[in-house]
């Protein structure tokens, strides 16, 4: 618990003396998370997740989608204080062999499950920023709060013990398939699910504009994917749309031109 605490606010602090933050939404096997960072060498990094399993008509294939996944691990490796990778819903399937979504790829499936496994604690499942005075969570779907009331009852949601509290989850091998069944794993009706309110690797748009802000707490994510130009709204974004992201130091988010 200790080493995960030291992590998540040395990488607070790195976010917060930084004039800007790269924010990559989904990947699905797309590359251009490369030019982004090629373009911005110094910037702290944070992947928002969904790493694998593109999508059939933007032909990439799913050998092409796993050898961009481990060029992302190898990028993280070599920049560890600055990139963060968090956790999508489309990497859960391949951590709990349990479960299958959609476009799961079962040639390499056993492959990537141990990719995960022996990188693990090189992803989080939250991270945290604070730009202008405002606090920024960055997850892959988004809290909701009757998800978090429901898992969490008795943990404050300040958003250190938010990040810290799913990031000791995310680390800890023995109980994340608990995890992954018990909280992780619900899902509304919208996407085929029984729960009242999606996890932070599950809730749709719009659920969060339906709900209130989570704890006055701003959030960056993805997952709901637009077609054309991220949503972006006084508590939350959503910015799962195939292009690169910038928060700067007043904390707008503009996309990152090529």
């Amino acid at each position: 618990m200790k080493k995960i605490i030291t992590i998540t606010f040395a990488l607070l602090f790195t976010l917060c003396i930084s004039a800007q933050i790269l924010v990559i939404p989904d990947i699905h096997g797309r590359t251009f998370w490369k030019e982004a960072v090629e373009k911005h060498p110094s910037l702290p990094v944070i992947f928002l997740g969904d790493y694998l399993d593109p999508y059939a008509r933007e032909n990439i294939m799913p050998d092409e989608a796993l050898a961009n996944f481990k060029d992302i691990i190898a990028f993280k490796q070599a920049n560890k204080d600055r990139v963060t990778l968090l956790i999508g819903n489309h990497e859960i399937h391949y951590l709990d062999t349990f479960y299958k979504f959609s476009r799961k790829d079962s040639l390499n499936a056993d492959y990537i499950h141990q990719l995960l496994i022996n990188h693990l604690p090189l992803f989080s499942m939250a991270s945290q920023a604070e730009m202008n005075g405002k606090p920024i969570l960055f997850t892959h779907a988004g809290i909701v709060e009757p998800w978090w009331k429901k898992h969490f009852p008795d943990t404050p949601t300040d958003i250190v013990s938010v990040c810290n509290t799913l990031n000791a989850k995310m680390n800890n091998i023995k109980t994340l398939g608990t995890f992954i069944d018990d909280a992780l794993m619900d899902i509304t009706k919208r996407r085929g699910g029984e729960s009242e309110a999606g996890s932070c690797l599950w809730a749709d748009l719009d659920e969060h504009k339906k709900s209130k802000s989570f704890n006055g707490i701003y959030q960056v994510f993805g997952h709901t994917q637009q077609k054309k130009n991220a949503v972006i709204k006084k508590t939350f974004a959503d910015l799962d749309c195939r292009k690169a992201f910038l928060i700067t130091a007043s904390g707008k988010i503009i996309e990152a031109k090529k």
